[in-house]
């Protein structure tokens, strides 16, 4: 079950990563303060899915490791 959890936000979190990128390459002189607050709360999403993809890569490592 934490292995599909695992693959499944690396793929969310690559696709969060691509929007940000996009945003801040081709948008970001015209963002407004709504546009601000919207890439700070994919920022903010992206960090909480990568802290948790590093919480289950260790618990998968350890449970590799025992078998």
């Amino acid at each position: 079950m934490k292995k599909a959890i695992f693959y499944n936000l690396i793929i969310v979190s690559l696709v969060l990563l691509i929007n940000i990128i996009q945003i801040l390459v081709t948008d970001l002189k015209r963002l407004t303060d709504y546009g601000f607050g919207y890439l700070i709360g994919k920022i903010i999403l992206l960090v909480v899915f990568l802290t948790i993809i590093i919480l289950t890569r260790k618990y998968i490592i350890k449970k590799e490791e025992s078998t």
